[in-house]
C-alpha cells in the first residue's frame, strides 16, 4: 500500500490514529487489486479477517440459483429481514470473507441477515453480480414474505444495494429502510475526494479505476442506471435511506452527491459522515474503536427504522 501524504489538506479532521496504525501495518503489503485475482481476494480476506472480530459460521445455503450466507442473531428482537451485500470492488469479499460484519450487523438489529454470495468479476463481470443480487432478493420476498425489510451494502456492494432498492422499489415491493455505506453511485462524474484521496488511505484513486474496469468488462456505463443509481430517471418513492461517508475515502463526495440527489427527491435520506475515518471502516470495527462507535451508531440507527 502507498504511504499516506506528507500533507492533509489544511482544515480537514485529522486522520484518526488507530486507523493511521493500521495503514502504516499495511503499508508494505500489495495494492488492493495487484497481482492474481486469486492472491488478491485472499489477501483481502485476510486483512479483514485481521480487522473486523471473530466470525461464527452461517448457514451456507442457495436461495433459488444464488448461494447466501444466513447469519441469525444471537439474541434475536427483529422479525424483519435484512439483506447483507459485500464490498470488495466487485471482485473481491466473497465466501467467508464478510462472515464476521454480517454476524455483527445481525446481532446490533437483532434480525436476520442473509448475506448473498453473488458471483464477481472479472470471472463474471457486470451484470452477473447485480442479477444475482436481484435474483436472491426477489427469492426471499417471494419465499418468507417479510413484513420489513433493510438492504445493506458497502462500497460496491452498496452500488448493488442502491439498485435493487431502485428496481424492488419499481415493482412495488421496496426495501423499509436501506443502509449505503460509503457507496459508488454514479460511473459517469470524477469527484474531488477521488483526487484528494488518491492514495495513503487503504482503497486508492487506482483501485477504483480497477475494480471498475474489470466490474464493466468494456461495457459503456453511460446512461445505464444499472450501474450508476445516481443517474436514475427518479430516486422519489425509496425508503428512508442512510449514507454513510468516510472522509479519507476517495469515494466520499460521490456518497455526498447520492446523498443531496435523495434529499432533493423527496426521499428520507439519513447523511452519517465520518470525517476522521477511511474506506473499509464498516469491517474495521475490531481494530479501531471510533469505527466500532460508528457502526454501532449505524446498525442502532437502522433497527430504529425496521422497528414495527
Amino acid at each position: 500500500m502507498s504511504a499516506e501524504p506528507d500533507h492533509e489538506t489544511s482544515g480537514r479532521a485529522p486522520l484518526d490514529p488507530d486507523v493511521r496504525a493500521l495503514l502504516d501495518r499495511w503499508a508494505d503489503q500489495p495494492g488492493m487489486f495487484e497481482g492474481p485475482v486469486a492472491e488478491a481476494r485472499e489477501r483481502f480476506a485476510t486483512q479483514l479477517g485481521e480487522v473486523s472480530g471473530p466470525a461464527r459460521p452461517p448457514e451456507e445455503t442457495r436461495v433459488g440459483r444464488v448461494a447466501v450466507r444466513r447469519h441469525r442473531p444471537a439474541a434475536p428482537t427483529s422479525d424483519a429481514l435484512v439483506v447483507f451485500v459485500h464490498g470488495g470492488g466487485w471482485v473481491l469479499g466473497g465466501g467467508a470473507a464478510y462472515d464476521a460484519v454480517a454476524a455483527r450487523l445481525a446481532d446490533d438489529v437483532g434480525a436476520v441477515v442473509v448475506a448473498v454470495d453473488y458471483r464477481t468479476a472479472p470471472e463474471h463481470p457486470f451484470p452477473a453480480p447485480l442479477e444475482d443480487t436481484l435474483a436472491a432478493v426477489r427469492a426471499l420476498l417471494d419465499d418468507e414474505g417479510p413484513s420489513r425489510w433493510a438492504v445493506v451494502g458497502d462500497s460496491a456492494g452498496a452500488n448493488l444495494a442502491a439498485v435493487t432498492a431502485l428496481t424492488l422499489r419499481d415493482e412495488g415491493r421496496g426495501p423499509t429502510a436501506s443502509l449505503l455505506v460509503y457507496p459508488p453511485p454514479d460511473f459517469e462524474a470524477r469527484y474531488p475526494s477521488l483526487r484528494e484521496n488518491s492514495e495513503g488511505y487503504w482503497l486508492t484513486a487506482g483501485d477504483v479505476r480497477a475494480c471498475s474496469m474489470l466490474y464493466l468488462a468494456g461495457h459503456d456505463p453511460r446512461g445505464d442506471a444499472r450501474l450508476s443509481p445516481l443517474r436514475a430517471p427518479t430516486l422519489a418513492g425509496l425508503g428512508p435511506t442512510i449514507v454513510a461517508t468516510a472522509g479519507y475515502d476517495p469515494l466520499r463526495d460521490a456518497g455526498h452527491a447520492y446523498a443531496d440527489a435523495l434529499a432533493a427527491a423527496g426521499v428520507d435520506v439519513r447523511r452519517r459522515e465520518h470525517p476522521t475515518l477511511v474506506h473499509g471502516f464498516y469491517g474495521f470495527t475490531a481494530a479501531v474503536p471510533v469505527a466500532d462507535a460508528a457502526v454501532t451508531a449505524l446498525h442502532a440507527e437502522l433497527a430504529g427504522l425496521l422497528a414495527p
